[in-house]
């Protein structure tokens, strides 16, 4: 509650010295691959499994700093079947999560940038920021990606685990850099690397220990007592899953286009007056 009356904060206050100061303003919309840095699938940072879109607003009212306001949305993929690591694949989860956000971001740019402008200017930037995500990991079985918050693979709610089973938020701290490029009065092209680290472990569903199969099954079902153990190799109770110390994070790489709203108003306006 208390990120989510940050982010209303930041956002009013941009929005009010908006009011007073010269200003520019744009709305993009991206796409890009993403990479799920947890518990599961290959160790650091390899090539996208996934996709997500975003839409953002951007406000600028100094030459070097500007604020961020986005929604995205998408999907992180991992497998242990890709990684290089023997325990891994024996391991062999394999997970799709499909995940929401909202974020609050502060942009310094690299080069002072003309405000408004209606000609080509760039610049390199970089950013932080904060936000929410819910998230819903899934796995394959009998033909279908299903839920597993409910299944309590880890034994969640039951006696040999009464930890309860994991939320599906979380807060998140987006960072990163990109090039921006504003081609003409109106256009502008974002090229962007976003790092986001999580306040959970759970995006991969994979936190703690094996618990014992039979009391998952008894609670919860044979497609909790298969993800509890994917390698079917009856892994010894108490042996990690994953690793508990560590919080999951995930990297997108995305390509956006935008409109600069100044320049589209008074485009707007010169046609409906004419």
């Amino acid at each position: 509650m208390g990120t989510l009356r940050l982010l209303t904060f930041l956002t009013l206050v941009t929005v009010s010295a908006g009011a007073w100061a010269q200003r520019s303003q744009e709305l993009t919309l991206s796409w890009g691959g993403t990479r799920l840095m947890g518990d599961v699938g290959p160790a650091g940072l390899t090539l996208p499994q996934g996709g997500s879109w975003d839409l953002d607003y951007r406000i600028q009212a100094h030459p070097h700093y500007a604020f961020h306001l986005g929604y995205s949305e998408g999907g992180l993929e991992a497998n242990d079947a890709q990684s290089a690591w023997p325990e891994r694949q024996q391991r062999n989860f394999h997970v799709q999560t499909p995940f929401r956000s909202v974020q609050a971001r502060m942009e310094v740019d690299f080069f002072s940038q003309r405000i408004p402008s209606f000609n080509f200017q760039h610049s390199p930037y970089l950013f932080a920021g904060m936000g929410l995500m819910t998230f819903e990991p899934r796995g394959y079985y009998q033909g279908e990606w299903i839920p597993l918050q409910p299944l309590g693979t880890e034994g969640q709610g039951t006696s040999v685990n009464p930890e309860a089973r994991y939320s599906t938020r979380a807060r998140t701290v987006p960072f990163g850099l990109g090039w921006r490029v504003q081609v003409n009065s109106l256009w502008v092209v974002n090229l962007e690397a976003t790092w986001t680290q999580t306040t959970s472990d759970y995006l991969d569903d994979v936190h703690g220990t094996y618990s014992d199969i039979s009391v998952i099954q008894e609670n919860y079902g044979e497609a909790a007592a298969y993800f509890a153990d994917p390698s079917g190799l009856n892994l010894p109770l108490g042996m990690a899953r994953g690793n508990a110390q560590t919080r999951d994070a995930y990297f997108i790489l995305r390509l956006g286009m935008g409109i600069h709203l100044e320049a589209f108003m008074e485009k707007c306006s010169s046609f409906l007056h004419r």
